[in-house]
């Protein structure tokens, strides 16, 4: 009998040193990540590692005092539960940290420098006798030439030296794919990011194709430098594409936001700006025209006609396709707004068709994804008109934001993650992503968000340098100097924010020691108006 009670107790020691075992291995890993990720603060990281290393020793020295049965119960039911707890920790961290790492391949370095790395596939039609780079001899490849031109032209030495090939360039990949599908041309040269995109994006693409060559480029880029985003007030320019798709289509940009965020203050200004601004376009030579269409021109012709107009630097941007309000909102279930008007528009494929119309009626409700992208496009309704439309993104920019810092954010953010690089881009380095949302969970203060709307301007009718003067004048919006300087001062306040003692202001001219507006004599103010409406 005492044998038999002997090898029971053996057993369950055992038992408990293995399970003590996989808990020691599952918090190690876990750890690790949590160091080397960043994305948790440090006194955290040391708090719940003296925590989990008490309850790691309570647990061993219990192993060696005789326990009745309930007890040992407890104690390894206690054991299961932390190493689940700890493991699952872990298992959302290396997500987040692979999920930012898809959206943004760059790193900021200690000296500043910037170093990105990426991967690069050729990419052939999976039923195409096309195996290798060889069988790709004297064929056609499609290059993208707009935001991924850089990759697009490493990609393109690298082949030369390797096969004689025919070339044919498309603004983005969606017209490079279409090419592909068409025969037009034999393969297509991608990068991994916009490669993920298309196959999100595209029916059937990654089953249609096949990728026969992959190369990986490391790129250290020392001039353009990065602010301590966690003390410094930065910029982020958001942009919604005019389609659907991924967001690396060169077409027009119908969201158009600044948002100036100060870490010091957690305060945000979101910017709106009207589509049919018109400002001298970099990419035409500065002629001027309706800021929607530098979105055709590629993201970074946005960022550089909106730092020349306004005078502000624009640190970062993210740009998001219609496809992305459609599952980022339902991802997280919904979101609430207050609808402002009774209004119909057009479902996500634009089809003005009696079934597939979408209809809100005014008032606070909960609204999925294809609602709130029909709510966020709507501008038609007399005298609600494109103001209407901005102070639409904005609420739904607002009630995203209300719900991802809201508890139930916990129950959907495994999903959320899993979408997230499908259908934004962003030039917001990873490290600086995980150094921000660091220091913010370090501080845990509250953040409050104020809206700045372009509506005080008026509406013209001139020529826009991307449409032929043949085609006619354009409805445009011509901006009033005073709604440029709200904007100035914004930037200006959170960059350099003064003590008490060294407010001050003059009223009889309140714009005294404030930014100038840009003197360009080439804009054209709402007091300069031909025909004003």
């Amino acid at each position: 009998m005492k044998k038999k009670e002997k090898n029971t107790r053996k057993r369950s020691l055992i038992i408990d040193i293995v399970l003590l075992a996989i808990m020691l291995i599952v918090s190690v890993i876990s750890f690790y990540i949590a160091y080397t990720f960043g994305l948790i603060p440090m006194k955290w990281i040391t708090i719940f590692a003296v925590v989990v290393g008490c309850s790691f020793l309570i647990l061993l020295l219990l192993n060696f005092k005789k326990l009745p049965t309930w007890g040992l119960v407890m104690k390894r039911f206690v054991l299961i539960v932390l190493t689940v707890c700890i493991g699952t920790c872990g298992y959302f961290l290396d997500k987040s940290r692979t999920t930012i790492n898809k959206i943004s391949k760059t790193t900021v370095n200690e000296d500043g420098s910037t170093t990105k790395k990426s991967k690069m596939f050729v990419v052939v039609k999976k039923d195409a006798d096309i195996q290798d780079l060889d069988d790709l001899k004297d064929q056609t490849i499609g290059f993208q030439n707009g935001s991924d031109e850089d990759n697009a032209t490493y990609m393109k030495t690298l082949l030369q030296k390797e096969i004689s090939f025919q070339e044919r360039e498309e603004m983005d990949y969606t017209a490079l794919i279409t090419d592909l599908e068409n025969n037009a041309v034999a393969a297509i040269a991608m990068s991994e990011t916009f490669y993920n995109m298309s196959a999100a994006n595209i029916d059937k693409f990654s089953e249609e194709t096949k990728i026969i060559e992959t190369y990986e480029r490391e790129l250290t880029d020392n001039q353009k430098k990065h602010k301590d985003i966690t003390k410094e007030t930065f910029t982020v320019y958001l942009s919604g594409l005019d389609n659907v798709g991924s967001p690396d289509q060169q077409t027009r940009t119908d969201t158009n936001l600044i948002l100036i965020v100060n870490p010091r203050a957690n305060h945000i200004d979101m910017v709106s700006l009207p589509r049919d601004g018109f400002i001298p376009n970099t990419a035409t030579n500065n002629v001027n025209d309706k800021f929607t269409h530098t979105g055709m021109y590629g993201i970074d012709t946005s960022v550089e006609t909106l730092q020349q107009f306004f005078g502000i630097p624009i640190d970062y941007y993210a740009r998001v396709s219609f496809n992305s309000l459609i599952q980022i909102v339902d991802t997280i279930d919904g979101i609430d707004v207050d609808v402002e008007i009774d209004f119909c528009e057009q479902d996500e494929n634009r089809s003005f068709k009696k079934d597939d119309l979408i209809c809100l009626k005014k008032g606070e409700q909960h609204l999925n994804g294809k609602q709130a992208l029909a709510y966020s496009r709507h501008r038609k309704t007399l005298g609600y008109d494109n103001p209407g439309r901005e102070r639409a993104q904005q609420r739904i920019i607002k009630a995203i934001i209300n719900k991802l810092v809201s508890p139930s954010a916990i129950t959907y953010v495994n999903e959320l993650l899993e979408i997230a690089p499908n259908y934004v881009i962003t030039d917001m380095p990873a490290n600086q992503i995980t150094k921000f949302v660091s220091s913010e969970l370090e501080n845990m203060k509250p953040w409050t968000i104020s809206s700045i709307s372009s509506d005080n301007g008026v509406y013209d009718t001139r020529y826009v340098a991307s449409i032929a003067e043949s085609e006619g004048k354009k409805d445009v919006y011509l901006f009033n100097k005073n709604e440029v300087h709200a904007l100035l001062n914004a930037y200006d306040g959170a960059s350099k924010q003064l003590e008490m003692k060294e407010y001050h202001f003059d009223l009889t001219n309140l714009y005294k020691d404030t930014p100038a507006v840009n003197d360009d004599p080439n804009i054209v103010w709402d007091s300069m108006a031909d025909v004003p409406h």
